[in-house]
């Protein structure tokens, strides 16, 4: 265990012991990767903040749970990863509800790769949720948060042969949602 996830792990106990104020060490340790998460996962700019704020109020309230024998960051890492998809469901819901006026205007003339390139980022965003939890959690560390194969495996904890597996299976199925819902998107 490298001295970083001691530290972690230190700092976690004094909390759980009730110096509640060291807790802000881990919130400064880790900011940037949860606003990172949280971004790459489509939350807007506007709402990076409060969603960086509700990740750690809930790592607070839920730190009993953590369990020393994995590094800290990588409890955290899944915490903010579920809290961000869960918001991205509950937006994309509301939003739906609201979008029908929107949807009737005329896109932008003059930037159709723009708009190409925002849907079908957009599309790839959707479909990445309905891939299987290990696959997605894969394919996500991997392509979007620029791990290597044996740093992915690290984190997830599992064998290198695995985390290969699973973005295999992981592309594939992207490709398969992708394909059929979205054929003129991703004519796969």
């Amino acid at each position: 265990m490298d001295d970083r996830a001691v530290q972690d792990q230190r700092l976690v106990r004094a909390v759980l012991r009730g110096n509640e104020e060291l807790f802000g060490e881990l919130v400064k340790r880790y900011q940037q990767l949860v606003a990172g998460i949280a971004w790459r996962y489509g939350v807007g700019r506007n709402e990076i903040e409060d969603v960086v704020s509700e990740v750690f109020i809930k790592a607070y309230r839920n730190l009993h749970h953590y369990r020393p024998r994995h590094p800290f960051s990588t409890w955290l890492y899944r915490l903010a990863a579920n809290h961000v998809i869960d918001h991205g469901r509950r937006t994309r819901r509301d939003r739906e509800r609201a979008e029908l006026p929107e949807q009737m205007a005329d896109p932008l003339p003059g930037q159709p790769e723009k708009l190409e390139a925002l849907e079908r980022a957009r599309l790839l965003r959707a479909a990445m949720e309905e891939v299987t939890p290990r696959y997605r959690d894969a394919l996500f560390l991997v392509y979007v948060e620029g791990m290597k194969v044996d740093e992915a495996a690290a984190t997830l904890q599992v064998p290198l042969g695995t985390v290969k597996t699973r973005l295999m299976r992981g592309r594939a199925a992207l490709r398969k949602i992708l394909a059929a819902r979205h054929p003129e998107h991703f004519g796969v």
